[in-house]
């Protein structure tokens, strides 16, 4: 009997030190993949030294957070603040992920790094380290406003406002093309990204955080299994 969950892609980080293992590791938040596994889906795991045709069962992808992605992508010399990732090559294969997920179609949910790399990817930059005055963006809850047109708010049950558990010190400068910015922080920064033309949501803020609390976070682990279903059924039967 064929299961009707959904495999959700989740790319990994690479890092040189994990507890227990004398070597490194290839990490995913157990959060986000409790709030995938709540939805009703299966999360892969998948490290950044894939590369194989795992992608060819996978029915929607989740990219989480994680560290700085490296100015030089976007064409920008690394200011003192910048915190890079263990493994050189990262960014490069978070990229390709995006990249490999658009070109089959998969719906997407794209958190904090996640949003800024597909911003840089095409062709955006970032602001290396937004300030902290007047709202701190690292390990806070802010509100966020939401435009009313957006998908966002569509898989947000059409709010126009919500809470959000915050963690970053980068944040999106100039916008890629082709993407529109769809809620920003009272502050002026950037919160959430889109292209219409794609079945992605990217989000600064880190909803699986109090995703087992808060509904609005567990409706964006939500939605990325309900279109990865959908995917799943009009693509396998």
């Amino acid at each position: 009997m064929t299961s009707d969950r959904p495999f959700i892609a989740v790319p990994a980080m690479w890092s040189a030190q994990i507890k227990g293992l004398r070597y490194s590791g290839s990490v995913v938040a157990n959060a986000v993949l409790d709030s995938i596994a709540r939805a009703g889906g299966d999360p892969l795991v998948i490290s950044p030294a894939t590369n194989s045709n795992v992608w060819s069962i996978v029915d929607g992808m989740v990219l989480p957070g994680g560290s700085d992605i490296n100015p030089a992508r976007y064409g920008a010399a690394a200011d003192e603040t910048y915190v890079g990732t263990d493994y050189a090559e990262q960014d490069a294969a978070e990229a390709k992920a995006i990249a490999l997920a658009q070109e089959m179609g998969l719906p997407t949910l794209l958190i904090c790094r996640g949003m800024q790399l597909w911003n840089v990817e095409r062709g955006g930059t970032l602001i290396q380290h937004w300030p902290d005055d007047p709202q701190q963006h690292v390990d806070t809850v802010h509100d966020v406003e939401i435009a009313t047109d957006s998908r966002l708010a569509a898989v947000l049950g059409d709010s126009r406002e919500v809470s959000v558990s915050s963690y970053h010190h980068q944040a999106v400068h100039r916008v890629g093309a082709g993407l529109s910015v769809v809620a920003r922080s009272s502050d002026g920064c950037v919160e959430a990204i889109e292209d219409p033309e794609l079945n992605t949501v990217a989000v600064q803020w880190h909803p699986e955080d109090r995703s087992d609390s808060l509904a609005s976070d567990q409706a964006l682990f939500d939605w990325i299994v309900q279109e990865a279903r959908k995917r799943r059924e009009s693509t396998r039967g």
